[in-house]
């Protein structure tokens, strides 16, 4: 090695690109797994909690607005069924533990209670701000999902009209 110059790698020697390279081949699909099983677990929590929600909403409604039409199996014991079927389901998703028949999760997937604990917090902080200092934002948003009675005079068949 005494002022010679070397081309190349030496004999059995491992350069940075291949360490690099076999580095990444070997924890991307641990690395991928891992991402989705904790996007599987959140959109899992997200989708179960609106299920509970449409179910409450369904008896909700049956009971405010359509009473002539409420059937107490349909539109009650129904939904409630399925509120306290999937409320182990919720609360495992949610990484609490509450009952025995369901086993703690591990991570990262029980990452994903807080993850959405978290994101709920901050929806209840931005709620609160407008609600202190732009009440008129939360008056149009409750605006825009109430049911106003259609115009006599137009068909409801989603053409546009002139």
């Amino acid at each position: 090695m005494s002022g010679e110059t070397v081309q190349g790698l030496r004999g059995d020697a491992v350069g940075l690109r291949e360490v690099l390279f076999q580095s990444v081949t070997a924890m991307a699909p641990a690395a991928a797994v891992a991402a989705f099983l904790l996007l599987a677990t959140v959109i899992v929590t997200v989708v179960i909690g609106f299920y509970i929600v449409v179910n409450l909403a369904c008896a909700g409604y049956f009971l405010r607005r359509r009473r002539e039409l409420f059937k107490p199996l349909r539109h009650l014991l129904v939904p409630l069924v399925g509120i306290v079927t999937f409320v182990p389901a919720l609360l495992t998703a949610a990484g609490i533990p509450a009952f025995d028949f369901v086993t703690e999760l591990t991570a990262p997937v029980s990452y994903a209670g807080p993850v959405v604990g978290i994101w709920m917090a901050a929806g209840v902080v931005v709620l609160l701000v407008l609600l202190r200092r732009r009440p008129e934002r939360i008056a149009e948003t409750a605006r825009v999902h109430l049911d106003e009675p259609a115009s006599p005079g137009h068909p409801q068949n989603g053409a546009v009209q002139p």
